[in-house]
């Protein structure tokens, strides 16, 4: 029987098992760990995994994959932890927030006898714990795919197989790419709605400000509920990409300011507000941008992946003849 072993039973960890269930893998084992044994019972409990292990090492022993789906900065920890208990020709993968970091530590911790091949789904909620996970949280969504220098064929093939067997697109990118647009459109938000926590709570009339919140105000700081954990991390590990997303920001509330405090400002205010109703509808509709329809024209599709998607770099070390990385198979 083949072992699939997830390291980290918390909300991804356990939504990934119930996933893997869905899709009724025959001859496979899901074994499941964590350091708090009652996130790893509860998963038990709900159908995630086969079995709850007691420690990590023993957890990947004779495991064919290996999902490592905890806060992003232990997982160094957890590579050098079972670096030496993985099987010959192993896939390991991981689920976390940015990529560059962990591709590093992958590299470093790693033995050159298995695969690495960075994964980050990108679906969540702001209610962590194995009780939130639900089996179809990864469908329809972007799975994004960062191979190691080294990783085989194979294993990238497995990967992109398993993740398109429960519903989620694979969208293979390069680590830099990755963490510069997760910071825009995932880490951004985040620091946004923490941000409006921050500066009304302050308030000396918070008290009497917060009965007036409703719908508008709960739903912009939805994501200020978050794991905190997972968030730190993510922004000690994309530090340069988030400071300059945090930037921009700051960049279009000053002019959105200054269109505010003028006077005889309703055109303006008009054009500001409408260009971004269209965006926003553009973007809830799919409309793609001119750079990934010129990509998409630009590009071969692997037969039978018609909804899997490439960033410009990656596109290029798969599909256009760079088999330096990513796109080789292992010799020997």
């Amino acid at each position: 029987m083949d072992k699939i072993a997830i390291i980290g039973m918390g909300l991804i960890g356990t939504s990934l098992g119930l996933a893997l269930k869905t899709v009724q893998l025959k001859d496979v084992q899901l074994v499941g760990v964590d350091l708090e044994r009652s996130r790893a019972n509860k998963a038990h409990k709900m159908g995630a995994i086969d079995k709850v292990e007691g420690n990590i090492p023993t957890a990947v022993q004779d495991a064919e994959i290996v999902f490592i789906a905890t806060p992003v900065m232990a997982m160094k920890d957890v590579m050098e932890t079972i670096a030496h208990r993985l099987k010959d020709g192993a896939l390991v993968t991981d689920t976390g927030g940015t990529k560059r970091d962990v591709l590093q530590w992958a590299k470093e911790k790693l033995p050159s006898r298995v695969d690495f091949v960075g994964g980050h789904p990108m679906a969540g909620k702001e209610t962590p714990g194995p009780q939130n996970a639900t089996a179809d949280l990864f469908q329809g969504k972007a799975y994004c795919i960062v191979p190691g220098a080294d990783a085989s064929q194979k294993s990238v093939r497995v990967l992109m197989d398993l993740v398109s067997s429960f519903g989620a697109r694979p969208y293979f990118i390069d680590p830099g790419e990755h963490d510069s647009f997760v910071a825009a459109v995932s880490h951004l938000p985040f620091i946004t709605s923490a941000a409006l926590v921050g500066c009304t709570s302050k308030s000396p009339q918070w008290d009497d400000i917060n009965k007036l919140a409703s719908s508008g105000f709960r739903d912009v700081t939805r994501l200020a509920s978050g794991d905190p954990i997972m968030h730190r991390d993510v922004c000690v590990t994309n530090r340069e990409s988030i400071t300059h997303w945090i930037g921009e920001m700051i960049r279009e509330l000053e002019r959105i300011k200054a269109v505010v405090s003028k006077e005889n400002n309703n055109q303006e205010l008009n054009e500001l507000f409408e260009k971004a109703f269209v965006e926003r509808e553009k973007w809830l509709m799919g409309a793609p941008s001119l750079v990934e329809a010129k990509m998409a024209a630009d590009r071969p599709k692997p037969p039978g992946f018609t909804d899997m998607f490439f960033g410009e770099k990656i596109s290029k070390k798969l599909f256009h003849g760079d088999e330096g990385k990513g796109g080789k198979e292992r010799k020997g």
